[in-house]
Formats: C-alpha cells, sequence, structure tokens
C-alpha cells in the first residue's frame, strides 16, 4: 500500500459533502479503508442516519472509542499503525473521529468542508 493509493482514496472520498452516516468523520475512514483493503469495518453498523441516529448508535456502544475497538475485533484487524490503517483522533475541539494513515506521521480525517491532515493519531488498527 503506497501514500499516493492512500491519498487518491482519501480525496475521492472524502471530498464529498458531510453526510452524518454515508460520509462522516467516522464512516468515511472506513469507506477509504474499504476501498483500499476490500472489507469495511464499518459494515455492522451502516445505516444509521443524520446526527441524532449517530450519536444513538455511539451511546449503544459506549461511545466512539468502544466502538472502534470492537468493529476492529469484529474485522479482525491488528493493533497498531500503518499505511492505511485506521485510528482515532480529533479533528477538531471535542470532536472525535477515525482518521486513516496516509504515510507514517500523516493522518487524514473527514470534516465538515473535505477533510483535515493530522500529524499524529491515538490508538490504531490495520489488516
Amino acid at each position: 500500500m503506497s501514500p499516493d493509493q492512500v491519498m487518491a482514496e482519501v480525496e475521492r472520498v472524502m471530498s464529498r459533502p458531510f453526510d452524518w452516516g454515508p460520509c462522516d468523520c467516522c464512516s468515511a475512514a472506513c469507506t477509504v479503508f474499504a476501498g483500499l483493503w476490500g472489507f469495511d469495518p464499518m459494515a455492522p453498523v451502516r445505516g444509521y442516519r443524520g446526527a441524532f441516529g449517530a450519536k444513538r448508535m455511539l451511546a449503544r456502544y459506549g461511545g466512539l472509542g468502544a466502538l472502534a475497538d470492537d468493529l476492529a475485533a469484529r474485522a479482525g484487524l491488528v493493533p497498531g499503525h500503518a499505511v492505511g490503517g485506521l485510528a482515532l483522533g480529533d479533528i477538531g475541539p471535542g470532536s472525535g473521529s477515525l482518521l486513516i494513515c496516509v504515510a507514517p506521521g500523516i493522518w487524514a480525517g473527514k470534516s465538515m468542508d473535505g477533510f483535515a491532515i493530522l500529524r499524529s493519531a491515538e490508538k490504531g488498527w490495520h489488516a
């Protein structure tokens, strides 16, 4: 997996308008991951719509961190950071998100206006 491949998929997916469910701060990173690896770690919870649906789904799992841990385990992902892998991060103040690793130390996450590039991420998982 090359950084160019990851960035091309980030641009294809995360340049779309923000939409709770299909293209939000979590689903967009998983859509990129699915485009790169051929499977969607978020498949078990797809189908929620709107901010309220996202909030209700996160509450059911005990928050974003617990949901991410559960989905990564179900998908058989390996803990750690790698190009094309997922991680937890913050796009803005108090806004947890899933990120995709473009290259070591470079992460992309869906923002309200496209996507943001970050230099760090928290806990991660990869194929």
